[in-house]
């Protein structure tokens, strides 16, 4: 197929195997999640994690957005090089995982590229990035092809590029179900990486993002989407929503490595 991104991390991060693939993500999907009374989603945070480490909290996430009735997704989440510094959207094509093809929305890709002067289309910026490409294949078990997303990575991550972004998916008339990728800290012990994963929950719950941003440099946390996350709050308070915790773990729950852990969280936006 033509304009398609291959797998990047497939067989490193989620099994290269589609039928291995399937019953790994079914077996975390086998979960009860909190009861969550809602008007409306706005979106989601989950991990970008190996599945054997973080597939567990991400599902929590993906509970709330296989009752969710769009299925038009803006996945946002980190350029882990920081090349290019801008925003990057991968605007028309496919991309490949076990699963098979998920379609690009061009449309949606269009309009951000339209109304944002920071944002560009540049598919190279999305070629060695694992971030976006984790959360097709749970996307893909929800929905088979009955789905689009648009690709949007941040090298850039500061409070004035989240704001921009977030004014930008604004002016949507149709807004997208915005699914954030990002991890909690990094390579901290057991206890202390919770205990500063706390504080980011914390302040993403309060959407204080300048108090975020404060707190990030003050602890030195290391939230590697930090900007996404912003993102998502910024939104979130221009429509007057919140964001509620649904999970948290940490790498160490599921490994017997309890000396250098990273963080995962799943969280929802609604109103």
């Amino acid at each position: 197929m033509d304009n398609t991104r291959s797998p990047y991390v497939a067989g490193a991060f989620y099994p290269d195997d589609n039928e291995t693939l399937k019953d790994d993500i079914k077996s975390y999907m086998a979960i009860n999640t909190p009861e969550l009374e809602y008007k409306k989603l706005i979106g989601v945070i989950v991990p970008h994690a190996g599945y054997k480490y973080s597939g567990h909290t991400a599902a929590y996430a993906y509970s709330i957005i296989k009752k969710n009735k769009k299925n038009t997704f803006l996945i946002i989440g980190p350029n882990h090089y920081g090349f290019p510094s801008y925003p990057a959207t991968y605007s028309n094509g496919y991309w490949n995982t076990p699963l098979g093809y998920a379609r690009i929305n061009s449309e949606l890709a269009e309009k951000l590229l339209l109304k944002s002067d920071i944002i560009r289309d540049d598919k190279e910026a999305h070629t060695v990035e694992h971030s976006i490409e984790v959360q097709l294949p749970f996307l893909q078990y929800i929905f088979g092809d009955n789905f689009s997303f648009t690709p949007l990575i941040l090298g850039n991550q500061s409070a004035a590029v989240a704001r921009n972004i977030a004014e930008t998916i604004e002016t949507l008339a149709e807004k997208p179900f915005i699914i954030i990728s990002s991890d909690l800290n990094h390579y901290n012990s057991y206890d202390k990486n919770n205990e500063l994963d706390q504080i980011l929950i914390n302040d993403i719950i309060e959407m204080k993002i300048l108090n975020y941003y404060d707190d990030i440099k003050k602890y030195k946390l290391t939230a590697c989407g930090y900007g996404a996350i912003a993102t998502l709050m910024a939104v979130t308070k221009q429509q007057k929503g919140k964001i509620a915790l649904l999970n948290h773990s940490n790498s160490g729950d599921y490994s017997s490595d309890k000396g250098r852990v990273v963080g995962y969280s799943a969280m929802v936006a609604y109103k």
